[in-house]
């Protein structure tokens, strides 16, 4: 059973690190504290796990956390993908992947990655689709040894990642109601955040909700969009927050506010009523 003291914490932490360790031998796992993290080594593979959602669950429901160890342990396997060796990037399979710098900053070689500010924390970087669910930034050497130059793979993630949301864009189209609370997007449990990065999204949330809208991504597998001049956009900030806290892959706390083709982040201090249309003026 998991207490919430820090000894307990600590117990939490490394009786998950020898459970990685036993089941993925050959890897090297270690704690990070100051993060409460595992970083998890091995050849063509530095994955950083964050521990805070699995112990907070297991607080919560204390009968469930033998389960809830071996669901996560299990999971991890899907992150431990090697790095293929360099050239052997797929254009094909290339497309843009939104995360936190948070994240970014615990990427191996995350310097060498082509990166985009979206706002606030949240940057986009060019990632390749793999099988199995599988995700792996891809660096500039990789492309410019297959004699492809930055353009070639802008272009190409641009085409990718609208290819991937086309169902989105249509959805959203074919709605004829704007629900109360907005929409919940849950579809892509690795890039749902990447809908931010397809004009078409964002200008088709803009034209349904008839003002400027307001996005959360609290986890990597999901989105949260709602017309800001509604009701619910008073409380959004904090139900983005809570998300983002409850997330088992957490992404982002950040609100963003766009208007279909340019997005800011909001200042966390600022209260969310003040985005209502009539006290902008």
């Amino acid at each position: 059973m998991a207490g919430d003291s820090a000894g307990d914490r600590a117990a939490f932490a490394e009786r998950l690190r020898l459970q990685i360790e036993s089941r993925y031998r050959g890897s090297t796992v270690e704690l990070d504290p100051a993060r409460y993290s595992l970083r998890v080594r091995a050849p063509g593979v530095d994955v950083a796990l964050p521990l805070a959602a699995l112990h907070n669950e297991c607080v919560r429901r204390p009968l469930r956390t033998s389960a809830l160890i071996a669901d996560f342990v299990r999971s991890v396997e899907t992150r431990l993908t090697p790095r293929p060796t360099e050239g052997t990037v797929s254009p094909e399979r290339v497309l843009w992947c939104v995360r936190s710098r948070h994240y970014l900053e615990g990427m191996a070689r995350s310097e060498e990655l082509l990166t985009e500010t979206v706002a606030g924390d949240i940057v986009a970087f060019i990632a390749e689709s793999l099988p199995g669910q599988v995700m792996r930034g891809v660096s500039r050497v990789e492309w410019e040894g297959m004699g492809m130059d930055t353009g070639a793979m802008r272009t190409a993630a641009d085409h990718n990642t609208e290819a991937r949301f086309a169902r989105v864009s249509a959805r959203i189209a074919s709605i004829s109601r704007v629900p109360a609370d907005g929409w919940r997007m849950a579809g892509d449990s690795l890039y749902q955040g990447s809908i931010i990065k397809v004009p078409a999204i964002l200008r088709a949330l803009v034209e349904k909700s008839g003002c400027d809208v307001l996005i959360g991504l609290p986890d990597r597998g999901v989105a949260l969009v709602v017309p800001a001049s509604v009701p619910s956009a008073e409380s959004f900030g904090r139900r983005v927050l809570h998300e983002w806290r409850e997330s088992m892959n957490p992404l982002s706390r950040e609100v963003l506010r766009s208007d279909g083709s340019t997005m800011r982040a909001l200042d966390h201090t600022r209260k969310v009523t003040s985005l209502l249309p009539w006290l902008n003026n």
